[in-house]
Parts: C-alpha cells; sequence; structure tokens
C-alpha cells in the first residue's frame, strides 16, 4: 500500500510542477479561485501536501502558474485557428472569436483568474508575460485587418472590444443564461459576431473618411 507521501500517479521530481499545474487548472474549472487551495492540489496530483511547496512556496505562487499555462493555451489555440483560417485578415481575426469560445465551454478553466484577480507584486510578472503574448498576437491580427493610418490607441480600443464582446458571451454560456446548444454551434456564432464587430468598424471607418 502506498504510503501518504508516495505520487499516486506517478510524477517524477522533474514534471511535478507541470503535473501540480494541469491538476490546479482542473480544479480551477471545478471550484473557480475560491476553491483553490495548495493541499487540494496535492490530493488530485496523489503527492503529500508538502511536495508542492518544493515548485510553489505559496498558493499564489501555484495560480500565477495556472494563469500563466492558461493564458499560454488560449494564446496558442487562437494563433492555430487564425493559421486555419486561411489569407484574409479579417477570416483570421474573427476565427479567434470562435476558439475562444470554444476553449471556455470546453475547459471553464480559470476565466475568472485571469481577468479578475490581482497577483501581488513578486507573481505578477510571471502572468504578464502570458498576458501581453495573448495581447500581442490580437494587436498584430487587429492590426492587419484595419487600414494602415489607424492609431495604436484605436487598434487597441478595437482589440479590446473584439475580446470582451467574444469574453462576454462564451462566459454567459457557461452561467447558463442561454438554452443549451453543441459548442460547435457556439463557436460558430462567435465568429459571425465578430464578424459584424469587424465590419461595421471598417464601415464606420470608411464613412468617416468619406463624410
Amino acid at each position: 500500500m502506498s504510503s501518504p507521501t508516495t505520487p499516486r500517479r506517478g510524477y517524477h521530481h522533474g514534471d511535478l510542477r507541470a503535473g501540480l499545474i494541469r491538476e490546479g487548472i482542473a480544479l480551477l474549472a471545478e471550484t473557480g479561485v475560491a476553491g483553490f487551495s495548495v493541499a487540494k492540489v496535492a490530493v488530485r496530483a496523489g503527492v503529500s501536501s508538502a511536495a508542492p511547496y518544493r515548485h510553489f512556496p505559496d498558493r499564489e505562487a501555484l495560480l500565477a502558474a495556472c494563469a500563466a499555462a492558461i493564458l499560454a493555451d488560449i494564446t496558442d489555440l487562437l494563433a492555430a485557428a487564425a493559421e486555419q483560417a486561411g489569407p484574409d485578415p479579417l477570416d483570421r481575426l474573427a476565427a479567434t472569436a470562435g476558439a475562444y469560445t470554444r476553449y471556455v465551454l470546453e475547459h471553464r478553466a480559470g476565466i475568472d483568474l485571469i481577468y479578475s484577480y490581482e497577483f501581488s507584486g513578486p507573481h505578477h510578472p510571471t502572468v504578464q508575460e502570458q498576458s501581453r503574448r495573448l495581447t500581442g498576437a490580437l494587436m498584430d491580427l487587429g492590426s492587419a485587418v484595419l487600414p494602415a493610418d489607424v492609431s495604436w490607441a484605436d487598434t487597441a480600443d478595437f482589440v479590446y472590444v473584439h475580446l470582451s464582446t467574444t469574453h462576454g458571451y462564451a462566459t454567459l454560456l457557461v452561467k447558463g443564461t442561454r438554452p443549451p446548444q453543441d459548442i460547435d454551434s457556439h463557436a460558430a456564432r462567435a465568429v459571425t459576431a465578430a464578424r459584424d464587430h469587424i465590419t461595421g468598424y471598417l464601415q464606420r471607418l470608411n464613412n468617416r473618411e468619406t463624410a
């Protein structure tokens, strides 16, 4: 019989850190930030309650690592969706709305953490690096859609509306405010809504220039 300190899932020292992050993200999907603890993650990973502290000094350090991993996953998924959408810049940006919605519905993990949790100084850079990577990917896609003379600030506002609209739609679905549909249908709807926003924004720019 295994002792309480024996990893039940076979994590070795080298991969325990990644395993703890993976189990932490799974716990976040079930309980949110409020129900997150290092002890619960240790139980899920099948290690002693002391084992996580070899890699994470406290709860917030593990939360920050989970948040960074979630942001990295989302960024990679959005980049892949854009690539699969083909060469048209509008299609590429709109596709990210579908990928984002799909992630939220499939994983339901850490969305409250990455946007609303205030990390303290020592752990903030861990999350900020991946947050900048996500923002940068969307800014690149947004810049490719908009005319070259649109300012950085206006591009940032355009991207913010794109992301916040998609985020709002996906998280409201998770909270059950709409009748259930399959994930593919919801993702397609998100893409359609994103296309409406993009084309509407471009039309307003065109009207402003011709007025």
